[in-house]
């Protein structure tokens, strides 16, 4: 898998709802199960909401391959 469309698509196969939120050069995919997935400006940032609202930013990748590669994996450990 190496692009947010494959991991987009999976998620769906796999009943894990998410959303594509369009910002201006900030693109956003979110979960409803608490996490998401940022593009700002080329820079990926994975991302967790807790029970509060509050963001933390957890990872940080250069590239969408190395991204999408730790979302799935990150997905499939925790069985969500």
């Amino acid at each position: 898998m190496n692009t947010i469309i494959e991991l987009e698509n999976w998620m769906i196969n796999n009943n894990i709802k998410n959303f594509y939120l369009p910002n201006n050069k900030r693109n956003k995919y979110v979960t409803d199960i608490g996490e998401g997935l940022e593009d700002v400006h080329g820079l990926y940032i994975f991302y967790s909401i807790d029970e509060k609202g509050n963001r933390y930013d957890d990872n940080f990748f250069k590239s969408e391959k190395d991204a999408i590669e730790f979302v799935f994996e990150f997905l499939v450990k925790n069985g969500k």
